[in-house]
Formats: structure tokens, C-alpha cells, sequence
């Protein structure tokens, strides 16, 4: 697979993989103009809650397509307030925080945080018993609707997360998050010889064959200090500070 690593390389792969990036630059813009789109034809369904009760929905644009499905869904006898309250990732469920003397009891959206042993096998039965005949109808007319509500909503929070990603990657250096941000910070890596994971190869390695060689105990070759009477022989492969060194290497 191209480019099937992450935090293993060296130079040349970083290279090959940041000429590739950059060559797709270009295509951003149109890309997200289609993403956009996308959006547009998917839509949104929008609940308005007041201390966890739904008080409004709508579909935007209504003609979209989860406004079709909303349609529909209220058509065969479903009630959005009741049974559907989907929520937008801005309008996120969380518990809300206790203290030293109370405990966490409610969520924002107003539900009571639930215990243990219910012991509820007896009413159970009953409206299992009271439901099964319904099982299916229920099924062909409120469930599969709701399921592809909840997936295309889904899916437009996708698109969205995506134009916000390509419009981040297409910036310059400046901006946290661009490719060319990455580009520079990878640099910074690859100066470094204290982080051996990647290192610069010199273009000996394109294809990344000695990137995993193990890290070395200690750096051979002559010592720092030209009086000291060392000379460490390399044995084995393996990556020094300088970077990937093979079996009695000199340099």
C-alpha cells in the first residue's frame, strides 16, 4: 500500500509522500465546492431543547433529503418529539458534575443518571407480550426511517468535519494544522538526532527497508574525544543518533 506507515520513516519517504500531498493541493478547493454540495443535498434536521425537552425541530433546506425522510417520518404516524430527538454534535449529552457531598445524579439533557437492579422482569414480559405483535410494523414504519435519519445525519457531520479539515490542510505554514504546518514540524524531527524514530537517510533508503533496525545500545565508531582509546565497532544493524548505521561501518 503507498504510504502505509506513520510514525516510522526517514527522509525519502517523507519526501515522496509530502511531493504527492502537495501535487493534490490544487484539487482542495473543487473538492470542498462538492463537499458543500453534498451537504446541501443531505441536509439537516435541527432540534430545539429546553432543559432536555425537545421544543421545535426542523429540516434545512426542507426539500433536502433528511427533510424527505422527516416527511415521511411524520406521514406513517411518527412523533420526532417523542421518538426521534436526534441531536446535532454541538448539542452534545453529558453528566453533570456533583460534588463532595452529592453526586453525579442528572444528565444535561435533564435524564436521571440510572442505577443498578431495576428488578423490572415482570413488567418486562408483559410489554414484551404486548409489543411482539407490533414487532414488525413497528420495524417497516418508524425504525428504518429512523435508522436512515440517524446515518445521513451522521454522514453530514462527516462532510462538515471534512470541509473544516481541507480548508485547515490548504492554508499556509502559519496556520496550525496545514499540510505545510506538518511539513515544517516533521523537519524539525527529522534535525533532530536525539529522536531517532525517523531520521535523515540521504536518500540511501528510498524504500524504507532499514527504518525498523533497532536502536543502538550505544553509537560506534571513533569516540568524541580523539585522546580517549575507544573504538567501538559496529556489530549489528541499527539506528544511531546520526541514523540507520550497518554491520562494520566505518562512518
Amino acid at each position: 500500500m503507498a504510504f502505509d506507515y506513520l510514525g516510522t520513516f526517514n527522509r525519502s519517504q517523507w519526501e515522496q509522500f509530502l511531493a504527492f500531498a502537495r501535487s493534490q493541493l490544487p484539487y482542495v478547493s473543487a473538492r470542498i465546492r462538492f463537499l458543500s454540495w453534498e451537504v446541501s443535498r443531505i441536509g439537516t434536521v435541527t432540534f430545539k431543547y429546553t432543559d432536555g425537552v425537545p421544543q421545535g425541530y426542523a429540516a434545512t433546506p426542507p426539500d433536502s433529503y433528511l427533510g424527505k425522510l422527516l416527511s415521511a417520518y411524520e406521514v406513517l404516524g411518527g412523533n420526532p418529539f417523542q421518538n426521534l430527538r436526534v441531536r446535532q454534535k454541538t448539542q452534545t449529552v453529558y453528566v453533570i458534575q456533583g460534588d463532595e457531598t452529592t453526586p453525579a445524579q442528572f444528565t444535561s439533557s435533564g435524564e436521571v443518571v440510572g442505577g443498578r437492579g431495576l428488578m423490572d422482569g415482570p413488567t418486562a414480559e408483559l410489554m414484551r407480550a404486548a409489543r411482539g405483535w407490533l414487532d414488525d410494523t413497528v420495524q417497516a414504519r418508524f425504525n428504518r426511517l429512523e435508522r436512515k435519519i440517524r446515518r445521513a445525519m451522521d454522514y453530514s457531520d462527516q462532510l462538515q468535519r471534512e470541509i473544516t479539515e481541507l480548508g485547515i490542510i490548504q492554508q499556509a505554514a502559519e496556520t496550525t494544522g496545514s499540510l505545510e504546518y506538518i511539513a515544517a514540524k516533521i523537519g524539525e524531527y527529522l534535525k533532530d538526532n536525539n529522536y531517532r524514530v525517523i531520521y535523515d537517510d540521504g536518500g540511501a533508503d528510498p524504500f524504507g527497508l532499514k527504518t525498523y533496525a533497532p536502536f543502538s545500545s550505544y553509537d560506534g565508531g571513533p569516540p568524541a574525544d580523539p585522546n580517549a582509546d575507544v573504538n567501538r565497532e559496529r556489530v549489528s544493524a541499527q539506528r544511531e543518533d546520526s541514523g540507520y548505521r550497518g554491520p562494520g561501518e566505518k562512518a
